[in-house]
């Protein structure tokens, strides 16, 4: 499998090409690129959820009270680098609302 950076995010390199140099199995390189490609896709996945919603940028800056060069920058960082208040003013844009849920580990 080879990933590579999709332009969505400056944090990866070509994966193939800093696993070449680390002695892996096959199950961990696997691993490591499975759990890439997952994060590679949470970076774009602010915009198509907000492209699936049908609202435009210009909304979603209006209703988090930011410009929408703002939301264009927040949607190309992705959500692992946004603070939880940005997302929740952010979904809030799009009509929906954050719930975590705490759960015993033990349970």
């Amino acid at each position: 499998m080879k990933i590579t950076n999709t332009g969505s995010s400056d944090d990866f390199e070509e994966v193939d090409d800093v696993l070449d140099g680390i002695n892996l199995t096959h199950a961990e390189r696997s691993r490591i690129e499975d759990r890439t490609a997952g994060l590679l896709a949470l970076d774009a996945c602010l915009k198509s959820l907000r492209v699936a919603a049908g609202v435009r940028q210009t909304d979603v800056a209006r209703a988090m009270d930011v410009t929408k060069s703002a939301v264009s920058q927040l949607e190309a960082r992705g959500m692992l680098d946004a603070k939880l208040s940005t997302l929740t003013r952010y979904f809030a844009g799009l009509g929906y609302q954050i719930e975590i849920t705490l759960t015993p580990i033990d349970a």
